[in-house]
């Protein structure tokens, strides 16, 4: 069976997430599992992973950072202890940067995390509109049918009583003829 890519959005979740993912492609977008609500959950969660893998991996280079600064110090031991202490505070400072990089990321997720709420209102709304559009326009197109019967009933009407009319007039015009010719013979 072809892999989607809501199975893609559903690797790793618990059945929890998953009922709700299922749910939400429900709602959004009927069930097709290559929605595009679907791709941009699955691009929402990517950049979530990815932004939330950020204060491990700076971390992890912090501490590499961190070993080859000891490993140098110790080579450097015979420097002189300027040296050494300009080389601590490279350190420190490389350290403060490394924790606002990390604050900073925190930030941009939640940044992130706000535009995703967002677009999933707007979404929504357009979904409502949608709906609402549909519905009037169901409702004026059966409007429009009944003016249509009513118009054609009339119609249906005003030909017999134009035939009733004719059949009128030719009945007069029949009896005035016939009684004038046997009124006044020649």
């Amino acid at each position: 069976m072809k892999e989607t890519d809501l199975d893609q959005l559903c690797a790793g979740a618990s059945p929890e997430e998953i009922k709700q993912l299922y749910k939400m492609v429900n709602e959004w977008g009927n069930g097709d599992p290559n929605s595009f609500p679907v791709q941009l959950a699955l691009l929402t969660k990517g950049q979530w992973r990815a932004a939330a893998r950020i204060p491990s991996l700076l971390a992890e280079k912090m501490a590499v950072h961190q070993k080859e600064m000891a490993a140098a110090l110790k080579n450097f031991s015979s420097a002189n202890d300027a040296k050494t202490k300009t080389l601590e505070g490279t350190i420190a400072t490389h350290t403060e940067s490394m924790k606002k990089v990390a604050s900073q990321s925190w930030e941009n997720l939640e940044e992130i995390e706000k535009y995703a709420r967002q677009i999933r209102e707007r979404m929504e709304y357009g979904l409502r509109e949608s709906d609402r559009i549909t519905k009037s326009f169901i409702d004026e197109r059966h409007r429009l049918e009944q003016a249509r019967r009513d118009y054609e009933r009339s119609m249906e009407w005003w030909d017999v009583f134009q035939r009733f009319l004719a059949l009128m007039l030719a009945s007069a015009f029949g009896f005035i003829i016939g009684w004038y010719y046997f009124a006044h013979p020649h």
